[in-house]
């Protein structure tokens, strides 16, 4: 369905629609387990979304290409990238992709052993699912798998912590 929308984009001639659509197609990769190929495809959009100005897309793919790198086992270089797009994210009032941020950072530093910091970037996640749940209409964001995930995985850390 993203290789339609992909189709639909090019022929529509919208630079910032085609960025996203290429973005949307990495991710799937992604979620298929194909890490290497969703970063060969995400650095160069990355900088394409930084020419564009589109600070939206520009942090949804640092934290992709980020989320790319843990699943290669690279997190040496996924943390300094969350870090990068959580700050952004921060700054531009981002939530969900701060709480993704959160969330991965999460998982980086549960597996080097931080537990520490872990349980921080966990509580940050949920602190901003449990926001964003408060906004208007946004009342059955856990229906959504991603956050659902985020917001179990996140808990989990936190009970195991206590």
């Amino acid at each position: 369905m993203y290789e339609q929308g992909l189709q639909a984009a090019n022929l529509s001639k919208e630079p910032d629609k085609v960025l996203i659509a290429k973005i949307n197609v990495a991710k799937v990769a992604i979620q298929e387990g194909h890490g290497r190929e969703a970063i060969v495809k995400l650095r160069p959009l990355l900088q394409q979304a930084e020419h564009l100005g589109l600070k939206y897309t520009q942090v949804d793919c640092s934290v992709s290409m980020a989320e790319a790198m843990i699943q290669i086992k690279d997190s040496a270089h996924a943390q300094p990238e969350l870090e990068r797009a959580l700050l952004a994210a921060d700054k531009l009032g981002l939530k969900p992709l701060s709480a993704k941020a959160h969330y991965l950072l999460a998982g980086i530093f549960r597996a080097s052993g931080d537990e520490v910091e872990s349980l921080q970037h966990s509580q940050d996640a949920l602190q901003l699912i449990n926001a964003m749940q408060s906004d208007p209409g946004a009342e059955k964001l856990l229906e959504r798998s991603d956050f659902k995930i985020m917001y179990e995985r996140s808990s989990e850390i936190k009970q195991v912590a206590q």
